[in-house]
């Protein structure tokens, strides 16, 4: 019997093309993640933290008004089997995006000011229109990936973030050295959101244009119908699980100041590079697969999520442990001496990080399942979780070590609760099948 190696074993059984789709992507984009971190030592040393605290308000903000651009139609464009109904999707989430991004935009120019100042982000009032394209280029970007996702085109994908990685390190780096603070840091971003977007649908714009003739008012309407379960529970889910995601850096920045919020947004942009890397890389191969094997094989599925969960685990803990270990000063050492804070913060939330990078992917189950309502009983949760964590510093003078302490361990304890609700719901799907006849599947 030939013996395997454990890289080797990673690779076979059930999940291997998963992770082979999340190798793809992974080995296309980590010259490009490589280069951007390379270049992060030298934006720290140009940039202030005053203005990483307005990119990383900027930042939560675009994620945070994302979900609403296509009231989550375009999460469904990976699920029909027929490219048709797929096709209609595309075109519906495009034209809810476009009305979407104008009455946003329009609600920045006239009320910015009152919106932002509570946040002490002044300095970002006069970019309320580059808010309004980021949204667009993010949002418009996510489409392109999610048909190309569809037809499980990881490379192009890969290359794709290869330049958004490439040319927002560019865009920063060169508005810096020529003394645009913040809004290099603001254009770079827009870049690096939305960069690759009409590449990808160039690269299909042959099967676009094949499935147009599918598109029409009545279709619509009737696509928008069969999936009204994703405005109807997904999209408050999204936005609820960005909101949570966004809701350290709104918070520390209402509750602190710009400093201290560009300290936390350079940490949390540190340690989510192998999330980017190889955690969403790995959500979106997951996705392809679980949704190409269907909900009516729950078995398997449960199979591979397990497989997953595991393997994520080991990868993550030693980079981990090195992080917790001498996160400030190895954020001194590569960033800059006024950077160390970063590193502090960065090793308490280390642990967060352990138990988000291990099960991020897996909440795709609930989609391919159809059960959204689970994943927003999830995401409320998750939001009472946070602002249990931050209200001590609100309203009792916490200091912002404390307050990441408390919300790096309950948010934890989170992501546990929710592998559970995970096979919960999984089980749940195994046991109604075992109910129906074999002649009846």
């Amino acid at each position: 019997m030939k013996l395997l190696s454990p890289v080797q074993r990673l690779f076979e059984g059930s999940a291997g093309q998963v992770f082979r789709g999340m190798v793809t992507m992974a080995l296309g984009s980590g010259a490009a993640k490589a280069i951007g971190l390379l270049v992060v030592p030298l934006l720290t040393r140009i940039y202030s933290p005053e203005d990483y605290g307005v990119l990383s308000v900027f930042t939560a903000l675009i994620f945070v008004l994302v979900p609403f651009l296509t009231f989550r139609y375009v999460m469904a464009i990976p699920l029909p089997g027929r490219d048709g109904m797929a096709m209609n999707l595309l075109v519906l989430s495009g034209l809810i995006m476009l009305v979407t991004t104008t009455l946003i935009t329009l609600s920045l120019w006239l009320f910015g000011e009152a919106l932002l100042s509570p946040f002490s982000m002044e300095a970002l009032i006069p970019w309320w229109w580059l808010l309004g394209l980021g949204l667009l280029g993010t949002a418009g970007y996510e489409t392109a990936t999610l048909w190309a996702t569809r037809r499980r085109a990881y490379k192009p994908i890969a290359r794709s973030q290869i330049t958004q990685s490439i040319g927002g390190a560019v865009a920063k780096l060169g508005l810096g050295v020529l003394g645009f603070t913040p809004a290099g840091l603001l254009v770079g971003q827009v870049v690096t959101q939305s960069a690759g977007t009409g590449s990808l649908f160039r690269r299909f714009r042959t099967d676009l244009r094949q499935n147009w003739r599918y598109v029409s008012w009545s279709r619509l309407k009737k696509t928008a119908f069969i999936y009204k379960r994703f405005p109807a529970w997904r999209m408050p889910s999204q936005v609820l699980l960005v909101l949570s995601i966004q809701a350290p850096v709104l918070l520390v920045a209402l509750i602190y100041d710009a400093g201290t919020t560009g300290q936390l947004g350079l940490a949390i942009m540190a340690i989510s590079l192998p999330m980017a890397l190889i955690g969403d890389n790995m959500s979106k191969a997951y996705y392809a697969e679980m949704s190409a094997i269907g909900k009516q094989y729950p078995q398997k599925i449960r199979q591979i999520t397990w497989s997953v969960i595991r393997t994520l685990t080991l990868l993550s803990i030693g980079p981990v442990a090195v992080l917790a270990l001498a996160g400030e000063p190895l954020f001194a050492l590569v960033f800059g001496d006024e950077w160390g804070t970063a590193g502090r913060y960065a090793a308490i939330l280390s642990l967060f990080l352990l138990s988000q990078f291990a099960t991020a992917p897996v909440v795709r189950v609930f989609s391919v399942m159809g059960r959204e309502r689970i994943f927003l009983f999830i995401n409320i949760q998750r939001v009472l979780f946070i602002f249990l964590s931050f209200a001590p510093g609100w309203w009792l003078g916490w200091s912002v070590e404390a307050t990441l302490w408390m919300y790096s361990i309950l948010l934890s304890i989170h992501r546990v609760l929710t592998v559970a609700y995970v096979f919960r719901a999984l089980r749940q799907e195994i046991r109604k099948l075992e109910t129906v006849p074999a002649a009846d599947r």
